[in-house]
């Protein structure tokens, strides 16, 4: 999950965003909201945010001075400059910087969820960059791919029923939409069908099993699945048979 700061001197400002964010549901957390850039110094040294929500205009520091000291700490992480002032010499140092998005006031909210998401799966692909140092050197302690990882993982915990795709993204620190579209990349298929897939090909195995005869409420519950009736459903939309058809058609068995 990702780390927000919000910096803004203007108290409204700063819980109208914070419970935005929240309504989003994304992977994010609001660690900390400041009204100066003094504060806001000492929560970027403390949280170390993956996202900064910062006012240019604050009391003490001005924004684009925490931005400087962020940037230190994090060249990476994903700065959004809301400002009241549409000055070309703030828009211009807000680049030489790297700011993700400048945003005038008043916040146009109907688009500040997207810029929001991008931000996010902008720092989930700084992740998976990453994975290469600059000389082409691998980096081993960090440089697996985060989808290999992911899907890796998903291998090894299909038959755990908890198993979801939030889960996944949470572990790896990447969002939802960005872990969905690694996976179709990877495998042709949804996170969804890709557990499916695990699921039922380990239940066939179970289910062609000559040294033990497991009942079909036996075998659900050992590939992942809550309810045999879900699991039964599931199986015949991926081999076209019930579960007891098909090994009954295979091996004469029936339970």
């Amino acid at each position: 999950m990702f780390r927000v700061v919000i910096a803004d001197d203007e108290v409204t400002i700063r819980n109208g965003l914070k419970s935005l964010i929240e309504s989003y549901h994304l992977d994010l957390h609001v660690v900390a909201t400041v009204e100066d850039g003094k504060e806001a110094i000492e929560v970027i040294e403390e949280y170390r945010p993956e996202i900064i929500l910062m006012d240019i205009n604050m009391p003490f520091i001005n924004g684009l001075k925490v931005i400087e000291r962020a940037r230190e700490l994090d060249k990476d992480s994903k700065i959004i400059i809301i400002s009241g002032y549409d000055q070309f010499e703030y828009a211009q140092k807000a680049l030489e910087l790297g700011v993700f998005s400048y945003l005038l006031k008043p916040i146009d909210y109907r688009s500040f969820k997207n810029i929001i998401t991008k931000a996010v799966e902008s720092y989930s692909n700084r992740i998976w960059e990453t994975s290469i140092l600059k000389d082409g050197v691998t980096n081993r302690a960090g440089s697996e791919d985060v989808g290999n990882l992911a899907i890796n993982y998903i291998k090894e915990n299909f038959s755990k029923n908890y198993l979801s795709l939030n889960l996944v993204a949470e572990k790896y620190h990447i969002s939802e939409s960005y872990l969905t579209r690694v996976i179709k990349q990877k495998t042709g298929l949804t996170f969804t069908d890709y557990l499916n897939k695990l699921r039922i090909s380990m239940a066939i195995n179970l289910l062609m099993d000559k040294g033990k005869v497991y009942t079909i409420n036996e075998i659900s519950y050992m590939v992942g699945y809550n309810s045999q009736h879900y699991f039964s459903r599931a199986f015949k939309n991926y081999v076209g048979l019930s579960p007891n058809q098909y090994r009954n058609e295979k091996t004469n068995v029936n339970l």
